[in-house]
């Protein structure tokens, strides 16, 4: 691949994941409106999202170390050419996988809350309370869900999927 198509391609994933905050900080907000009944400012649910995204990500690197993902996955760890021990150990590895994330998921959620617990508060400067925050945090993540599930409707009806798995 050439250096300007990794250019360009480093370029959307960065705008990309600008946007993705920018919209998480409004998904935030509406949650903290809908669960704690006040709007929260935009600055401080984006910092809030930004707090959370960066515990989040080394937490997660951690989560990886301790299951011990990643170590074996490109069969460095395998010894031979015995084609049912590198299938057996890529199962593992994706059960592994399959184990990180869902205890990734969880715990970002006491993330969230923790880091809305910590930064939203209430318009006389109170804390909303981890009950409640946790609560926000849950209404967050589902909105995400949700707004995933309609993304990947819209684009297997538009035939997006199949084009952008294909390279077109």
């Amino acid at each position: 691949m050439e250096m300007a198509a990794v250019g360009g391609v480093l370029v959307i994933m960065l705008i990309t994941v600008l946007v993705g905050l920018l919209v998480a900080g409004l998904v935030l907000k509406l949650s903290v409106r809908l669960v704690a009944g006040f709007s929260t400012g935009y600055g401080r649910a984006l910092l809030t999202v930004l707090a959370a995204a960066a515990l989040g990500f080394v937490v997660n690197i951690v989560l990886t170390m301790v299951f011990g993902v990643g170590g074996g996955l490109m069969g460095g760890g395998l010894s031979g050419n015995d084609p049912d021990a590198a299938a057996a150990a890529m199962a593992g590895a994706g059960m592994a996988m399959m184990g990180v994330m869902a205890v990734s998921a969880i715990v970002n959620l006491f993330i969230i809350a923790a880091c809305v617990n910590w930064i939203i508060k209430r318009p006389g400067g109170i804390a909303i309370g981890y009950g409640r925050s946790l609560l926000v945090a849950l209404v967050y993540l589902l909105i995400f869900i949700v707004i995933g599930i309609i993304a990947t409707v819209l684009m297997s009806v538009l035939g997006l999927g199949a084009g952008m798995m294909s390279g077109l």
